[in-house]
């Protein structure tokens, strides 16, 4: 009787340790799902954006992870910047709580939708944003740095949409001097 009972368990435990679970393969594809990648996402799929934002002796990186959860696309931010403007790489890191972005109409891939001529020149330049899925990965380039500089301040309109109350993206507001009498 406890040959048969020691037969019985041995016998599930090599049927259950025989069963095969196949790993999770996306289908997403930015190269196809750009326009409306947020709706093609599974809850297995995890989208990595990567903003470089640096101009000059400012370095700053931020890090936007969108997933899926309970059919909500969920948004994480992590803000890197070098506090030191010398290129001293010594980062500040404000991890800004995940948010749940409406997205009815697709307005966060649009941001990227109308940038798309940005990932078909590849010269040797900075690139704005990297956005990486399981499958793929688009980099959107930049030219020079006033074209980085517009670039920076539109990122900032579109983060600001997600996140306004948070001063990460407000520009510093500069105040003009008047100056008598001043020739060249």
């Amino acid at each position: 009787m406890k040959n048969t009972k020691a037969i019985a368990i041995i016998f599930m435990l090599l049927i259950i340790g025989s069963c095969k679970n196949e790993p999770y393969k996306s289908n997403l594809k930015l190269t196809e799902h750009l326009p409306d990648f947020t709706s093609k996402m599974t809850e297995n799929d995890t989208i990595k954006i990567f903003a470089v934002l640096n101009m000059e002796w400012w370095v700053r990186r931020d890090e936007l992870i969108v997933t899926k959860r309970n059919n909500e696309i969920r948004l994480q931010t992590i803000i890197k910047e070098d506090t030191t403007f010398q290129m001293k790489n010594e980062m500040r890191t404000n991890v800004l709580p995940e948010i749940t972005i409406s997205n009815s109409n697709h307005t966060f891939e649009q941001h990227f939708l109308n940038k798309i001529e940005r990932t078909k020149d590849k010269k040797l330049r900075q690139y704005i944003y990297k956005i990486i899925s399981p499958n793929d990965t688009l980099i959107f380039y930049t030219d020079g740095l006033s074209d980085k500089g517009g670039e920076v301040r539109e990122y900032y309109k579109f983060m600001n949409q997600y996140y306004p109350a948070e001063k990460e993206f407000r520009f510093p507001e500069v105040k003009i001097e008047e100056v008598d009498d001043f020739t060249f």
